[in-house]
C-alpha cells in the first residue's frame, strides 16, 4: 500500500474506509433497519410541524386496503408500508403526486403502493414461516424493538407530544398505538428470522474455491493508472451569455483530436521501454500534458493522482476499461487507450491479485460525544459546533464504561454484546446487526481501532475501550474481538453464496403469496 493511500485510510472513519464487502453489507443492514423501523425518523421535524400527513374520512379507517392470501390489511396497516417507501424518496424532494413515467402517467404514489404490497407479501411470508418453526426474537432483535420505542419516546419528549400524536402525524389519524406496535413487532420478527436463516448457511473450502474460479474477475483486486482526455468541444457562449451548441462537425473534430492525443500518449509511454517501472514513470510524466487544464496541477503535484489500487473487480464493472484490465494474459506494463462517448482514457495495467490477506471479525458499540457548542465566528478555522467538549467526551466514555460493566455482569457472549450494540450503538451501519463487522481488512479502520484488532496477541472474547477522534465520529467505542475471519477472498465468496442462497429462499418462500389491492387502497397515500 502506498504511503498516501495508507494516510487516507487511517484518516477515514468507520463509514469512510470500508472494504467492498463491508460497504455492501453496511448498505444492506442500513436498508434492513429502515424497513423495520418504518422510516418514521426521516424528516421528523417536518413531520411534527406538518401535523397529519394522511387524513382520511372516518368511514375509511378500518376498510381493507389489501389482502394477502385472504388475510385482510386495513388502510392504516397498508399506510405503514406506504410511508416506508415514500419517506425514502421524500429525502430527494420526491412527492407522491410527481410523475414517475411520462408515457403511462404513473406517479410515485402508485409506485409507493406497489412497494407497500411487496412489503406485505414479504413480511407475511416470513412471519408465517417463523411462527411455523416456533422462532422467537433473538436478544438483538428484542433490543432493536426496545430501542425503536425508546427513540420514538425521545422524539415525542423533544417535541412536546405523546406517542399517539406522533403516530397519527406520521401515519394518519387512524394509526393507533396497538396497530403500530403489532406492525413493528411483525416487521422486527420477520427481519430477525430472515437474518438468522441467512447466518445459518455454511460453505466448505471446495464451494468457496469453485465460486472464486468462476468469478475471479470480480473478486480479484487491480492496480492501475488512468488519465482522461476530453473529446467534448470547447464550451462557448454568445454575447448574451447563452450557450452555443456545438455543431456535429465540431463534436467530431474534438473527438478525433482526443483520439489522436491518446495515441500519442500511449506511444510516448511505450517508448520508455518494456519494463513496467519505466512505463509507470513515463505515464506519470506525460499525464499532465494531456489532461484538462483544471486537473493539470493535481497530476503535476501528486505522483499518485492517477493511481488506483486495491480496486475490486466487482466495482470496475461499469468502467469502460474494465474488460481490458480483466483480459486473460494481461501483463504488468501493458498500456492502451479506451474510448468513451465523450473522450478517451489512457490506461496502464500494473497488477492483479487474489486478495489473500487475513481478516478479522469484530463487534463494536459507538457512543458519540454530544455536541453542545455553538460556532464562534471569530475562529474561522474551527467550527466549534462540530467539536465536542472534554466534558462531553468524558460522558461518552463513562457511558461506554457503564455498558461494558453491564455486559461483563452477564454471560459475556458475542450474542449478549450484539444485543447491547443493537440497543445502544450510534453506528447505523452495524447496530442493526449487533454491532458486527465481518472480514475486516487491515487498514480499513482508523488507527487505534485498527491496531488493536490486528494485534498479534488478540484472542476471541477480548474487549476494550477506544476513543474515536475523527470529525463527525468523536466519542468512544467498546470493541469486542470475535476472531479471525480467514482470507479476504473467501469472505467475498462466502458473502456472495450466502446472498444468492438467501435470495432464492426468499423467492421460494414468497412464491405462494399474493397481495391484492382492495377498495381501501384509494385512501392510502
Amino acid at each position: 500500500m502506498s504511503a498516501s493511500r495508507e494516510k487516507k485510510q487511517r484518516q477515514g472513519g468507520l463509514d469512510e474506509a470500508l472494504t467492498q464487502k463491508q460497504t455492501k453489507e453496511r448498505q444492506e443492514e442500513a436498508a434492513r433497519k429502515r424497513r423495520v423501523v418504518g422510516y418514521w425518523i426521516t424528516g421528523v421535524v417536518v413531520v411534527v410541524l406538518a401535523a397529519a400527513l394522511l387524513i382520511w374520512n372516518n368511514t375509511r379507517g378500518s376498510v381493507a386496503a389489501a389482502t394477502v392470501n385472504g388475510q385482510k390489511y386495513t388502510v392504516a396497516e397498508v399506510s405503514y408500508y406506504y410511508q416506508q417507501a415514500a419517506s425514502t424518496w421524500s429525502q430527494f424532494g420526491i412527492r407522491p403526486s410527481d410523475i414517475m413515467e411520462e408515457e403511462t402517467g404513473r406517479t410515485y404514489g402508485d409506485y409507493f403502493k406497489e412497494q407497500a404490497l411487496d412489503s406485505l407479501v414479504s413480511v407475511t411470508a416470513l412471519v408465517d414461516a417463523a411462527k411455523a418453526e416456533g422462532y422467537t426474537l433473538s436478544a438483538a432483535g428484542q433490543a432493536q424493538l426496545d430501542s425503536t420505542y425508546e427513540t420514538i419516546d425521545t422524539i415525542c419528549s423533544l417535541n412536546g407530544i405523546n406517542r399517539k400524536s406522533f403516530l397519527t402525524q406520521s401515519y394518519g389519524k387512524y394509526m393507533s398505538e396497538g396497530t403500530f406496535n403489532r406492525l413493528l413487532e411483525r416487521a422486527v420478527l420477520a427481519d430477525d428470522y430472515a437474518a438468522a436463516h441467512q447466518a445459518g448457511y455454511t460453505y466448505d473450502g471446495a464451494a468457496l474455491q469453485a465460486y472464486y474460479d468462476e468469478h475471479a474477475d470480480e473478486v480479484d483486486f487491480y492496480r492501475f493508472r488512468t488519465f482522461y482526455i476530453s473529446g467534448v468541444p470547447e464550451y462557448k457562449q454568445d454575447a448574451d451569455g447563452n450557450t452555443i451548441e456545438a455543431t456535429e462537425a465540431e463534436t467530431q473534430a474534438a473527438m478525433d483530436q482526443a483520439r489522436t492525443q491518446a495515441g500519442e500518449a500511449v506511444a510516448e509511454i511505450e517508448a520508455a521501454g518494456s519494463a513496467s517501472r519505466s512505463r509507470e514513470t513515463a505515464f506519470i510524466a506525460v499525464a499532465p500534458s494531456y489532461v484538462a487544464e483544471s486537473s493539470r496541477a493535481s497530476y503535476e503535484s501528486d505522483p499518485d493522482y492517477s493511481l488506483s489500487e486495491d480496486v475490486q473487480g466487482s466495482t470496475l464493472s461499469s468502467a469502460s476499461y474494465a474488460g481490458w484490465l480483466m483480459e486473460s494474459g494481461r501483463r504488468s506494463g501493458d498500456v492502451t487507450s479506451v474510448e468513451t462517448s465523450s473522450g478517451v482514457y489512457v490506461v496502464l495495467f500494473l497488477d492483479r491479485e487474489r486478495p489473500d490477506e487475513a481478516t478479522v471479525d469484530i463487534r463494536h458499540i459507538l457512543i458519540k460525544a454530544e455536541l453542545t457548542q455553538t460556532d464562534d465566528p471569530l475562529t474561522a478555522d474551527v467550527d466549534e459546533s462540530a467539536v465536542p467538549t472534554q466534558e462531553a467526551l468524558d460522558a461518552a466514555k463513562a457511558e461506554c464504561e457503564r455498558l461494558l460493566a453491564e455486559w461483563e455482569s452477564g454471560p459475556r457472549t458475542a450474542e449478549s454484546f450484539g444485543a447491547l450494540a443493537a440497543a445502544n450503538s450510534a453506528d447505523p451501519g452495524s447496530s442493526a446487526n449487533g454491532g458486527a463487522y465481518t472480514s475486516v481488512r487491515e487498514g480499513t479502520m482508523f488507527g487505534a481501532f485498527n491496531d488493536w484488532i490486528f494485534d498479534s496477541a488478540r484472542q476471541p472474547g477480548d474487549v476494550t475501550l477506544i476513543e474515536n477522534p475523527q470529525s463527525g465520529q468523536q466519542g468512544w467505542h467498546i470493541v469486542y474481538f470475535e476472531g479471525d475471519g480467514g482470507p479476504y477472498w473467501q469472505s467475498v465468496a462466502d458473502s456472495a453464496l450466502r446472498s444468492a442462497d438467501q435470495t432464492a429462499w426468499r423467492e421460494e418462500l414468497e412464491s405462494g403469496y399474493e397481495a391484492v389491492a382492495a377498495s381501501g387502497m384509494s385512501s392510502v397515500g
